[in-house]
């Protein structure tokens, strides 16, 4: 295996495509009413509108989808572009199994976390 990339679905692919681009700083590489593909770094997420083969009740998905970054710095400078701008699951913070992150939602409701090992700091080993 090589890589990973969810296709999350939305109802509304113009506002899901903005969100990712304006807030999340991705790149689309492509937009279609049914389906989109979304860059940033070595992460990729596809959007699709909702298969007509299924029964849609709306978004479901009872993880957490985790994007890795390089470090704690990176986490605080997008936690601080998209705080205010989307709605928080939890704040920044270091967490006692070494990662330095925050959660948010999506604008369909996906819970997505960010993160990064945590900073060192005194008395306590990198």
């Amino acid at each position: 295996m090589t890589s990973l990339a969810p296709i999350l679905t939305t109802e509304d692919m113009d506002r899901s495509v903005r969100f990712y681009v304006d807030v999340l700083g991705f790149t689309c590489g492509m937009q279609t009413p049914g389906y989109s593909n979304l860059y940033r770094d070595a992460v990729r997420i596809m959007l699709a509108a909702p298969n007509a083969h299924g029964d849609w009740k709306g978004p479901k998905f009872t993880g957490q989808l985790y994007i890795e970054l390089e470090t704690a710095d990176e986490v605080d400078a997008l936690w601080a572009a998209v705080k205010d701008r989307a709605e928080v699951i939890y704040a920044v913070d270091d967490f006692d199994y070494g990662a330095h992150e925050f959660g948010i939602r999506d604008d369909n409701g996906y819970s997505l976390a960010f993160g990064a090992p945590s900073k060192p700091t005194a008395g306590r080993p990198d």
